[in-house]
């Protein structure tokens, strides 16, 4: 008959079984949504993640890394371009629509809100944010409007209705915006950013 010490070791992690990144990063979502940045550990992630907190660091570098890395989970740069890039309506209605999906999807919505809480209360978690957006999304965004430095900024300014919209609906809840449906969102927020991403530079005033 195995010892306890001996059943409990069957539960954790076998010697020699290769670490899943997957399995932190999953783990630490979890955290990061239930905790915000502050409160969740990389000791309480590991746990879930049956590694050891060493194994955290080794993998991601900091807390602020995982926390960047975790934003993945969250926000696919790739589903906003296949938004962007799809056949129907005007593309600003297409993206804010797909971005709006994922702050109300029960899979992302608690983490999508503890993800912009910390990063307005932590500055470690703000950095990781901003590198997240600039690394990842502003990326992916401008590609599909020329990839050049213009465009880079036609996506941020695209970025400020987006965010500032879920601050005020979503983290903050703000009536009357807090209280619309998210299709009356799309249509008045959707035409600013189409104006954002698509206008002449002279209409936007965009420096050369």
């Amino acid at each position: 008959m195995a010892s306890p010490a001996q059943r409990t070791a069957k539960r954790g992690r076998r010697q020699g079984e290769p670490v899943s990144r997957e399995a932190v990063l999953a783990a630490a979502k979890q955290h990061f949504a239930a905790h915000g940045y502050d409160k969740a550990t990389l000791r309480a992630i590991a746990r879930d993640a049956q590694v050891d907190p060493s194994m955290v660091l080794y993998l991601f570098g900091s807390k602020a890394d995982l926390f960047r890395e975790s934003l993945r989970l969250l926000i696919d740069p790739a589903q906003l371009v296949a938004a962007m890039t799809a056949a129907e309506g005007d593309i600003g209605s297409r993206l804010v629509r797909r971005y709006l999906q994922i702050w109300e999807s029960p899979e992302t919505a608690d983490s999508m809100v503890a993800m912009l809480q910390s990063a307005t209360s932590n500055p470690d978690a703000n950095e990781a944010l901003r590198s997240f957006m600039q690394s990842y999304v502003l990326t992916a965004v401008s590609g599909v409007i020329g990839g050049d430095a213009q465009a880079r900024l036609r996506a941020m300014l695209a970025a400020t209705n987006l965010l500032g919209t879920a601050l005020l609906r979503y983290v903050m809840k703000v009536s009357p915006l807090a209280d619309l449906p998210a299709e009356d969102i799309v249509n008045l927020v959707g035409p600013t950013v189409t104006r954002y991403l698509t206008a002449s530079s002279a209409e936007l005033g965009l420096p050369e």
